[in-house]
């Protein structure tokens, strides 16, 4: 019942000093095990490339504009949101590491041709030069055969693009808008040209960017405009078409012309008809004393002086009559030209609203045009390269240091841990222990060994 209330108490009854025992024993294969992973790991990091890093810091503050409002980043009064950082920084870690700039990296700096490898003048580093870069060379064509089942050759830009994709990474500190971007090569020289390139082509993607949304408003705008000028235009000419159609310059005058015309025309056949008939009477009169004269005698110069007075009298009347018909169907004209005033002067609103509407669109398109005119001339966001990169002097790897530490921290585990697993299993040991033999009388569960 003690035994289960204590659930620690077998920890008393477990005799340490065999175990400790086990291990002293057992030390040459400890050591032996820890120094030949150590060797290992050190000759490992003369095998790998070492690996330069260098990097130049980037300021991106991207601003985001309201399509609401076009003075300013404010949408109702509250400003536009801001994108979190970590948005930003996965952003721009995806646009490094795409074609769209890696590609025209590698076709500027010349990346995708064969590299000139210059070896060593001793002969054992060119000898270990010239054995590790066939040893790559048939690990590589061991890969392709045992995925694809032949060797097939990748193409040098896709190959140089995939490298460089490895090797260029963004980093950037929290709640900040400086980033960092870095790059590990085996060249230090070649991996400060190509962050300078790469960060170069990745801010001048980013303008453009950055400008290609007011660009493509400024095309849709002017488009629209061009609309809206064909329409005004065409809708001028109709209206002066109409204009000349009718020979009118302003209906509103052409109306009060009209009827002052009008009314001065009717007055003018009043008078006519007056006249007309004051003609008559004469000619009657004429005529009756003329009848009269020839029933006496008269002297025949009198009768041809009444005879021309009555002729000339008579074309003064036909005169008359000639005049009144003709101001009469000037009346008639222009009493059908004035009825169809109403129907012209409607059209001719109509077509000058519809210019003055298509005119205040045009001045409006006009203003977002300009406006976006200006967006499409300036980079709104803040983005530049803060410095050139420096050419590293020491390689950022293989740290021979840390290397050899982390293989002799977990080589001493796995050799602990081995040497207790074949204690439990009976299982000899390469190296003899004297003490392991002596105990074997006094400690049954310890391996014996010859």
């Amino acid at each position: 019942m003690s035994e289960q209330k204590d659930p620690f108490n077998f920890l008393f009854n477990i005799d340490f000093r065999k175990y400790v025992t086990i291990l002293l024993q057992q030390k040459s294969f400890v050591l032996v095990f820890c120094l030949s992973a150590c060797l290992c790991s050190l000759a490992l990091t003369y095998v790998f490339s070492e690996k330069y890093e260098t990097g130049v810091a980037i300021f991106y503050r991207p601003v985001e504009t309201s399509l609401l409002r076009q003075k300013d980043t404010e949408t109702f009064g509250a400003p536009a949101p801001t994108p979190p950082f970590k948005i930003i920084i996965h952003t721009l870690q995806d646009i490094l590491r795409s074609e769209v700039i890696l590609k025209p990296v590698v076709n500027e700096l010349g990346l995708d041709k064969e590299e000139v490898t210059i070896y060593d003048s001793l002969w054992y580093k060119r000898w270990f030069q010239q054995t590790k870069d066939f040893a790559k060379e048939q690990l590589s064509n061991l890969k392709s055969i045992l995925k694809y089942g032949r060797i097939i050759e990748e193409e040098p830009v896709i190959k140089a693009i995939k490298g460089l994709r490895k090797s260029l990474q963004i980093k950037a500190t929290k709640d900040s808008y400086i980033y960092f971007l870095v790059i590990k090569d085996k060249y230090p020289e070649r991996a400060a040209t190509i962050v300078d390139t790469a960060g170069q082509i990745l801010v001048n993607w980013l303008k453009e960017q950055d400008k290609n949304p007011a660009e493509d408003k400024c095309r849709q705008f002017r488009e629209q405009l061009n609309e809206k000028e064909i329409e005004i235009k065409k809708l001028r000419a109709d209206l002066e078409a109409l204009l000349v159609q009718n020979k009118v310059v302003s209906v509103p005058e052409e109306t009060t012309k009209g009827v002052n015309s009008l009314y001065e025309l009717e007055l003018e056949v009043i008078r006519l008809k007056a006249q007309i008939e004051e003609k008559r009477k004469e000619v009657m009169e004429l005529r009756l004393a003329a009848g009269k004269k020839s029933k006496s005698y008269v002297h025949p110069e009198n009768i041809k002086k009444m005879e021309s007075e009555i002729l000339f009298k008579e074309i003064e009347l036909e005169s008359l009559l000639k005049r009144s018909e003709f101001i009469t169907s000037s009346i008639k004209d222009l009493k059908t030209r004035l009825d169809r005033l109403p129907s012209l002067d409607r059209k001719i609103k109509n077509l000058n609203m519809r210019i003055e509407a298509y005119t205040r669109e045009y001045h409006h398109l006009n203003d977002f045009y300009v406006e976006a005119l200006g967006q499409a001339t300036t980079v709104q966001s803040e983005i530049r390269v803060l410095h050139k990169a420096v050419v590293p002097k020491k390689p950022i790897q293989p740290i021979k240091a840390y290397h050899v530490g982390l293989t002799a921290f977990l080589s001493l585990f796995m050799s602990v841990g081995l040497v207790y697993v074949f204690a439990f299993f009976n299982i000899r040991i390469f190296f003899q222990s004297k003490g392991l033999k002596g105990r074997r009388k006094h400690s049954p569960e310890i391996v014996q060994e010859p």
